[in-house]
C-alpha cells in the first residue's frame, strides 16, 4: 500500500489591496517541501508575489530563504 502525503496550503505574503491580476495566493505544499516566493515590484510602488518555486526542505536554511 502506497503511503499518501499530507499536503499543507501556505499562504502568499500580502501586500494589502485587492487580488491584482497574475498575483498568487496560495500554493499547496508536500510535507518535505517549501516555497520560495517570486515577487514583481511595480512602479507606483507597490509589490505583489507574482510566481513561485516548490524546493524540497533542507535542514540548513538556504541564503534565498533568508532575505
Amino acid at each position: 500500500m502506497k503511503k499518501t502525503e499530507k499536503k499543507r496550503i501556505v499562504q502568499a505574503p500580502f501586500q494589502g489591496g485587492a487580488a491584482l491580476p497574475g498575483q498568487v495566493l496560495s500554493v499547496e505544499l508536500g510535507e518535505e517541501e517549501e516555497v520560495i516566493w517570486h515577487w514583481t515590484h511595480r512602479e507606483d510602488g507597490s509589490s505583489v508575489v507574482t510566481g513561485y518555486e516548490i524546493a524540497k526542505k533542507t535542514d540548513e536554511k538556504s541564503e534565498r530563504s533568508e532575505k
